[in-house]
């Protein structure tokens, strides 16, 4: 981050202090001086991205911290047939959330499935019972009528424009029976902790993005056909949450 937080002046004074909202064109290729993503960026530089596998494995090292303590997985999974898929991990990095789940819920009936870029699933865990799969988020979802669809600190990653598209596949993914679960910051209209305000900012820096108010998740997932019913909060401290989304059609 240092890099990006160091070229952010000059590259806002250059861009005229416009908002930055293309994933391509951002402080982080100015500071690198790359063209393409930042997470294209990441597959070109292997220890980099182990790098970020680990931070994003460690977030969390209690067991009270994470959806899991607050989600009732199996009074929704109840009477789900084994051989249909129960959990899809988009974008789930080396698979520790597939991995938890399995620990916590030995029994859960279904299939589990982690979902990442090829270089990512390339080295992720060989958890029992679960599928590791090649998926690309801006492509068609290729698993339909999941009971889960799960994203952990994905949609963040993205500005509006590029979340919607990523929602719109999973919509087309999803039956009467499935539900989103968004496990993201949910933060408040005002007052936000510091820390939080300085991530908000490496989004930003790095992907043109930010993280969002519950009203801004609302509006993001309304515009795909899609209805937040429910947030769970369970680390309020940097506003942790599972948002239980599920088809307008279907409320």
């Amino acid at each position: 981050m240092g890099p990006q937080f160091q070229a952010l002046p000059s590259f806002l004074k250059k861009s005229k202090y416009q908002d930055i909202t293309d994933p391509s064109h951002t402080v982080m290729q100015a500071a690198f001086d790359f063209e393409g993503m930042a997470f294209d960026w990441m597959g070109l530089h292997p220890e980099n991205l182990a790098y970020f596998n680990d931070y994003m494995a460690g977030r969390r090292h209690d067991t009270n911290d994470e959806w899991l303590s607050v989600y009732p997985v199996e009074a929704e999974t109840a009477g789900w047939k084994p051989e249909d898929p129960v959990f899809v991990d988009m974008g789930g990095s080396i698979g520790h959330q597939c991995a938890k789940l399995k620990a916590k819920y030995p029994n859960l009936p279904g299939r589990v499935i982690l979902q990442d870029l090829p270089h990512t699933i390339a080295v992720a865990l060989q958890t029992p019972g679960v599928e590791n799969m090649s998926h690309d988020l801006f492509g068609p979802q290729s698993v339909k009528g999941a009971k889960f669809y799960y994203m952990r600190a994905v949609l963040h990653d993205w500005p509006d424009h590029v979340a919607r598209k990523i929602l719109s596949h999973i919509n087309a993914a999803m039956n009467k029976d499935s539900v989103l679960l968004i496990d993201e910051m949910v933060l408040p209209d005002v007052g936000v902790y510091s820390q939080v305000a300085a991530i908000d900012l490496a989004m930003m820096c790095a992907t043109g993005s930010t993280e969002r108010t519950e009203s801004q998740w609302k509006t993001l997932f309304a515009e795909e056909g899609l209805e937040l019913i429910e947030t769970r909060t369970y680390k309020p401290t940097s506003y942790e949450s599972v948002m239980k989304v599920v088809r307008k059609q279907d409320v």
